[in-house]
């Protein structure tokens, strides 16, 4: 909608006091005077679903409430919901899809259940589902498409299964599914749009193809696609709308031309 809501380690935006997440309007960038859920250390995740806001990070306030990294704000307020599912380490990842929030990040237990990095649950009432494959290191990055959720980070073995950096995961079957891409290094960013897995991270090879920060895999068989826009550093954000794919890291060159840090290419 109008409305462009924004997470970070900020305590100013646009002007304004506001301690690390934001609503600003999409068409001038102002600050909402009205929304200002005031969290108390870095948000880290957003995923907005319906009249509600799930923030992910750091804090241990947010929304005018208590909540332990993990929390849901009403996107019209800014006040923080009755979800409230706390985990024991940071969230960095959230993805939404029907009734189910997932949540990957550095904890090993998420409201009250011992979660090991990834974790799913009820996006109404916060209680942590059955649905539970381990990993054995940080989870980074989180998409979902249909029954798959796409899991970037630092793990080498998850839901039982080795998957380097990369995996995905059958959310009916609860397992991992053949699909592995098989990165070098970590993956830290996805987006899914159609047939196509987006990842960015710190690898040069993913998908059986050397491909430096960035590349786009087929979502059936894990390939890398010839897309290759070259950027020269990290890739730590994506996000797909149309036929553009949005590019953030710590790149300044990106598909032969010089951008700082942020970029569009063409998918």
């Amino acid at each position: 909608g109008p409305t462009v809501y924004v997470g970070g380690a900020f305590t100013q935006v646009g002007g304004q006091p506001r301690n690390r997440i934001a609503a600003l309007d999409a068409s001038s960038g102002q600050v909402l005077a009205g929304w200002n859920p005031n969290a108390s250390s870095d948000v880290l995740a957003l995923a907005l679903f319906g009249n509600t806001i799930y923030i992910g990070g750091y804090f241990v306030s947010v929304g005018g409430q208590e909540r332990s990294n993990l929390a849901a704000v009403d996107s019209a307020t800014g006040q923080a919901t009755s979800w409230n599912p706390p985990a024991n380490g940071r969230v960095n990842a959230l993805a939404v899809k029907g009734n189910a929030v997932y949540a990957g990040g550095a904890f090993s237990r998420v409201g009250g259940e011992e979660r090991k990095f990834l974790a799913a649950l009820d996006a109404k009432s916060g209680r942590v589902t059955d649905w539970n494959p381990a990993a054995d290191k940080e989870v980074k990055a989180l998409a979902v498409s249909g029954n798959t959720v796409y899991v970037g980070g630092l793990f080498n073995t998850i839901a039982g299964q080795t998957r380097n950096w990369i995996a995905a995961l059958d959310t009916v079957k609860k397992s991992a599914t053949e699909w592995n891409p098989d990165a070098d290094r970590p993956v830290l960013a996805l987006a899914v749009s159609g047939n196509t897995v987006y990842a960015g991270g710190e690898f040069k090879s993913i998908g059986g193809q050397g491909r430096d920060y960035l590349a786009a895999l087929d979502a059936t068989t894990g390939q890398a696609k010839a897309w290759r826009p070259f950027p020269d550093g990290v890739v730590n954000a994506l996000a797909v709308k149309g036929d553009l794919v949005y590019v953030g890291g710590a790149f300044s060159q990106i598909g032969g031309q010089s951008r700082s840090r942020v970029a569009a290419i063409d998918q």
